[in-house]
């Protein structure tokens, strides 16, 4: 009889621990970002990729045709540089916020992919798109400074938290 109760009592601990597992899990925040939006971490701003794109828009000559690259390329650069600056921001935000138990981080996480992408439809629905290669130059702008946005976002958080733990307070 002992015998049984010891096994009865050991199998619900299993499942106890198996459930708090897969809840634990439910709850987990990736270690990377990953927002969804199209493109995503998929931007070459290579100058051979920019040019190649140039002219398949364009017909233009040579000289306005590397011009036209080198705009190209400073908007991918935009949209590359800040994602990983985004990327670094997140993985500081995670670690630090991460300790803390009571708070409901996924759910802050899935908000910040949220206002995100919310931020790019916002932005691209007030811009008349362009033509030619400024539809590449305005998406990676747009990209780029929605991302920023969030960068600059998690940088406060991370600043908040660390005077928080510093001098012993919440972060508001």
């Amino acid at each position: 009889m002992e015998n049984q109760i010891m096994k009865a009592v050991t199998i619900a601990l299993m499942i106890a621990c198996a459930l708090s597992q897969a809840a634990r899990a439910e709850d987990a925040v990736p270690s990377t970002l990953v927002i969804g939006y199209e493109n995503e971490g998929k931007v070459d701003a290579s100058p051979k990729a920019c040019l190649a794109h140039v002219k398949e828009m364009t017909e233009w000559d040579k000289a306005a045709s590397e011009r036209g690259a080198k705009e190209v390329c400073a908007a991918r650069k935009h949209h590359v540089d800040a994602y990983a600056d985004l990327l670094k921001t997140y993985k500081v935000f995670v670690d630090g916020f991460s300790q803390d138990r009571r708070i409901s981080l996924r759910e802050a996480v899935d908000s910040l992919k949220t206002m995100i992408k919310a931020c790019m439809a916002h932005k691209s629905g007030i811009t008349t798109g362009g033509h030619n290669i400024f539809i590449d130059i305005i998406e990676n702008e747009i990209d780029a400074g929605c991302l920023r946005l969030a960068d600059n976002l998690l940088k406060d958080e991370n600043a908040r938290l660390e005077k928080a733990l510093k001098h012993g307070g919440f972060v508001p």
